[in-house]
């Protein structure tokens, strides 16, 4: 394991990359793989739009040398979007797809496709994918492993409450939604009686949703790029209003300007000693490595009262906007975006569909501070 103060991707150029035959390969050609739905669905909500941040992937892709093609998965032609795939002679794929017609649950299907037509492609395995969207098992892996990780129960939402959940505060989310989606302020419960109401308000759209023990204190991002491990970042919840838990909500990551996003602001680096960050890194690397992580992740943790750290979630592929959490951690390292994407290309051709081994971490010191700007 080895520290850097700042590390720059180096000059762009073609990647060569080692076909099954063993012949040298150079990629040239990269196809960026979307959502056609979930990019409808965010201009029609007024959200800020996955076409803006694939269009600034785009730009990235091209000023490193690639011919970059853009490839939508559309829900009613699955079939063709398939057979482009294969037949189009993509060297490699930058793939965006979070969602498959618009359902986070089908996002390890597009990467399980690639894999099935071997090509290469950026970000994680379709069984991280799937494990990590599912929180129940996400949570069994980490703790069968030792990784400390909040109590939990998975609830069927046309069941009654768990009657033997005692742990208050609890925090009810869908069991397997990412992005945020279903948790909103009144998912952090304090009672059996609001435990019940928090279920009976997922029951509509989710059939499974876990009730976590909420853990009290400061939430640390972790970011994960191939074997590099970024400088941590926190969210400050002291603007918060009164009656908001300290939570990032559905809110808080895609209503812009709302109480909740205006009280959820980031701060980068972390304040956190070089030893706590260290800790963090660590114990963030080990739980993305047992999910034989590799590509490029964010993990979260909370850190309690007593100073336990416990990880909340393990987000592989998360959100590539220029002003998202790893882009601003990429950017407190020292590098650009166009050097952040350039290392997640790299960081693909070389593991070559391999996860990422612990004693290879190398730890990124800042060179920058973004405070709390977003």
């Amino acid at each position: 394991m080895t520290s850097e103060s700042s590390t720059k991707a180096s000059q762009p150029a073609s990647q060569p990359t080692a076909q099954p035959d063993g012949e040298i390969k150079t990629v040239e050609r990269v196809v960026v793989v979307v959502d056609e739905i979930a990019e409808k669905e965010a201009a029609a909500t007024g959200m800020a739009a996955p076409s803006q941040s694939t269009v600034r992937i785009i730009e990235a892709l091209r000023q490193l040398g690639y011919e970059t093609v853009e490839l939508a998965l559309q829900e009613h032609r699955i079939h063709e979007w398939v057979k482009r795939l294969a037949s189009d002679r993509f060297d490699f794929a930058f793939n965006l797809c979070e969602t498959v017609a618009g359902h986070a649950e089908g996002e390890h299907l597009a990467a399980a496709t690639m894999e099935l037509l071997k090509l290469p492609k950026t970000g994680a395995s379709a069984a991280t994918l799937l494990y990590c969207l599912d929180k129940d098992r996400c949570a069994a892996v980490l703790r069968s492993h030792g990784i400390p990780v909040p109590d939990w129960a998975l609830v069927y939402t046309q069941d009654a409450p768990p009657a033997d959940w005692n742990q208050f505060p609890a925090i009810v989310k869908p069991a397997a939604d990412d992005a945020s989606n279903g948790v909103h302020p009144g998912s952090v419960v304090e009672s059996a009686g609001e435990l019940a109401g928090a279920l009976e308000r997922i029951r509509p759209h989710w059939k499974r949703a876990v009730v976590q023990q909420f853990i009290e204190g400061r939430e640390i991002n972790l970011a994960i790029v191939g074997n590099h491990l970024l400088p941590p970042a926190e969210i400050d919840f002291s603007r918060l209003p009164d009656d908001s838990p300290p939570i990032v909500s559905f809110e808080a990551k895609w209503m812009t300007g709302s109480p909740e996003d205006l009280g959820t602001q980031p701060i980068c680096p972390a304040p956190l000693s070089d030893n706590e960050a260290r800790r963090l890194q660590l114990l963030a690397g080990r739980a993305w490595a047992l999910m034989e992580g590799r590509g490029y992740a964010r993990v979260d943790i909370r850190i309690a009262a007593d100073g336990a750290p416990y990880v909340i979630d393990i987000n592989p592929n998360p959100d590539l906007s220029v002003d998202a959490g790893l882009a601003r951690q990429a950017r407190v390292a020292g590098w650009s975006f166009t050097d952040l994407i350039h290392r997640i290309v790299d960081s693909a051709l070389a593991t070559n569909g391999k996860a990422t081994a612990e004693r290879e971490w190398v730890f990124l010191r800042p060179v920058e501070k973004l405070g709390d700007a977003r």
